[in-house]
């Protein structure tokens, strides 16, 4: 199973953690108030809507896009994922060009663990310790699936320079995003540069 397909693969088990934020809580209110309370609202979204989201795609994207991305530190995200030689590298074109086509394979990676989730998931939060004045943090839960299989998961989030909590990275069951999205693009770096990398994107999104 290559390493993109383990991606799309672990997002069901991961969505109702990770795809779950929305606007609705307050600017600055605490990173776990923000997970708890959006989690009931994604899959009661999902619950409600699952019909019109399984017959149309474009509402699907339209949904995330206004409830997903703005919890995501996007920019930061491919930052990390590009390494600090190449994001150094890259022109503000190039940058605009990769963060755009790496959000359209976000919404269709996480559209498709979405309707893979059945609504039944249930998050078990640990503690979270937050210092005062600290900027970053890590939430970790365990998802446990309709089946009652269990899988870790640790999600890092930031306030750094921002007016509110968003999401940057995530960990499930050993699996870190960052360092697998990095692992795949890794080869059409060395081998095409970030416009190689930008062009794969871009053909892979319009299938």
């Amino acid at each position: 199973m290559t390493l993109l397909k383990r991606i799309t693969t672990q997002t069901m088990l991961l969505i109702a953690l990770f795809a779950t934020f929305t606007a609705q809580a307050s600017a600055m209110a605490g990173p776990e108030e923000v997970v708890k309370t959006t989690v009931d609202s994604m899959v009661e979204n999902l619950r409600v809507n699952r019909e019109l989201y399984e017959n149309d795609n474009q509402a699907l994207y339209k949904m995330l896009d206004e409830t997903l991305l703005p919890a995501l530190h996007v920019q930061r995200m491919a930052d990390l994922i590009l390494g600090k030689k190449m994001s150094q590298k890259a022109t503000q074109a190039q940058k605009i060009q990769f963060v755009e086509e790496f959000k359209t394979l976000l919404l269709q990676t996480y559209a498709t663990g979405l309707l893979n989730a059945t609504g039944e998931e249930k998050v078990v939060y640990e503690p979270v310790s937050l210092a005062p004045g600290a900027d970053k943090v890590k939430i970790k839960a365990k998802l446990v699936t309709a089946a009652g299989d269990e899988f870790p998961i640790t999600l890092s989030m930031s306030n750094r320079r921002d007016t509110r909590w968003r999401a940057y990275n995530l960990d499930v069951a050993g699996i870190d995003f960052i360092r697998t999205y990095r692992s795949t693009f890794k080869q059409t770096l060395v081998e095409k540069g970030i416009d190689g990398l930008i062009a794969e994107l871009r053909s892979k999104n319009a299938r």
